[in-house]
């Protein structure tokens, strides 16, 4: 099934990303033969559709932050592979699976020394910044000390 054919909202949910997909599709190949690797995608794909007509339609869409890769959508994905193979894989495999979507973002930020002020100021707007979306959302539960000048 093509992903534009899948059943769900697109007014209030999101699709899982390409990377997302990417690695699904890869932990299918490893575990099953290729003759079946097509109806089991079509499977993880329906749960997912399936999940989400039940799900909060409050989560933003595309307008959240939080829904890009490796946010709350690919998550959704993820748990759908597993619960569709939970019998051929494993925990660590779904580890693995976020760490490849999550870390790389991280990789990329430069180490800065975060007790200079400069730093510690935009490191505090940027908190703010993301607390605001977490309570345009209510995703998540956030909470920013107040800046301290010291």
């Amino acid at each position: 099934m093509r992903d534009s054919e899948l059943q769900i909202d697109r007014n209030c949910h999101v699709l899982y990303s390409t990377p997302c997909k990417k690695e699904i599709l890869a932990k299918i190949a490893l575990h099953y033969p290729e003759v079946e690797r097509e109806v089991v995608w079509e499977q993880v794909q329906l749960r997912y559709a399936e999940l989400l007509s039940k799900w909060r339609t409050d989560l933003g869409g595309k307008k959240n932050f939080h829904n890009g890769v490796g946010g709350t959508y690919d998550c959704i994905a993820i748990m759908c592979y597993y619960d569709v193979c939970r019998d051929v894989t494993t925990f660590r495999e779904i580890e693995e699976m976020e760490e490849k979507l999550i870390l790389p973002t991280f990789r990329k930020l430069k180490f800065v020394d975060c007790n200079k002020p400069f730093w510690r100021k935009l490191m505090y707007k940027a908190f703010v910044r993301a607390k605001s979306g977490c309570d345009k959302w209510h995703d998540y539960e956030m909470t920013v000390a107040p800046y301290e000048k010291n």
